[in-house]
């Protein structure tokens, strides 16, 4: 009799250890499921939503200012969650593009390319409206990248959008390239090749409404700004347009690598402006 308890006893045990283990499973796969749908769930970017046509806005095809001016792009954003940030990031656009295939902007005598702008901006809710106020310098000239980028609360980054600020300049002296060995600087392909103990011949000129005081022309090697050829002093006398024709010679043993030709000018009142163009001496 008692070993017949004792197995009635030990079956009982088995049935409510194995009771016990059902339930310790189910709650298990019931706090991994619960886990999961904590997780990340939002997947979609967020999006620049101005309405099309907008003067001032990344979305426009390109932006037009003048130096000395102050302008605002704005721009709306939206989500289908929560937003988080913007982040505006301005700078010169010489000698590079933002994805591959793209091309850049084409031949153009930058001024002043040091000045850049990087600002971020917190956004709320699902629809949200953000501005950027540029006070272009006096010493700009020419085309600069306005990138936005933008994400939600969720970390979903937008694929970057990004339009061309075109400043224009009467403050400064503005120097014109017209030919570089008989060929239009704009139909280049991309940075010129010259080489090694050849002679380059260079067309252009200078003008300023305030007349000009100084006009100096450089071929510098950029490993370390060593100078290896300089057009003779120009003295333009206060003209408001001064024209060059000069013959670059660029020494046999001139060191592989790259230059850039640099262009300064002074105006009658004071005015200064530094520009240029690079390339590959090989």
């Amino acid at each position: 009799m008692n070993d017949l308890f004792l197995s009635n006893d030990r079956l009982n045990a088995g049935t409510h250890t194995s009771s016990f283990s059902a339930a310790a499973a189910l709650i298990l796969l019931s706090g991994v499921i619960l886990l999961s749908s904590c997780g990340k769930t939002d997947t979609e970017a967020p999006t620049i939503c101005t309405e099309t046509g907008t003067e001032f806005s990344v979305l426009a095809d390109e932006v037009e200012a003048m130096a000395g001016t102050q302008i605002l792009i704005s721009d709306s954003f939206c989500d289908n969650e929560e937003l988080s940030e913007v982040r505006w990031d301005v700078h010169n656009a010489a000698d590079h593009a933002h994805e591959e295939g793209d091309a850049d902007e084409g031949f153009v005598l930058h001024s002043g390319t040091n000045w850049e702008v990087l600002e971020t901006s917190s956004l709320a809710g699902t629809s949200d409206d953000a501005s950027l106020t540029l006070n272009i310098p006096l010493t700009a000239r020419g085309v600069w990248d306005v990138v936005v980028s933008l994400v939600d609360a969720e970390g979903n980054a937008a694929t970057d959008v990004v339009t061309q600020l075109h400043i224009e300049n009467e403050h400064i002296p503005e120097f014109s390239l017209l030919a570089v060995d008989g060929v239009d600087p704009a139909t280049w392909p991309g940075e010129p090749s010259w080489a090694q103990g050849s002679t380059v011949n260079i067309e252009g000129s200078v003008t300023d409404s305030d007349g000009l005081n100084a006009v100096q022309i450089l071929l510098v090697r950029e490993s370390d700004e060593t100078v290896i050829w300089e057009a003779p002093a120009a003295e333009p006398d206060g003209v408001i347009e001064f024209t060059f024709a000069y013959g670059v010679v660029i020494p046999a043993n001139a060191d592989a690598g790259e230059y850039h030709v640099e262009m300064r000018a002074t105006d009658a009142a004071g005015n200064e402006t530094e520009t240029g163009f690079h390339v590959e001496i090989e």
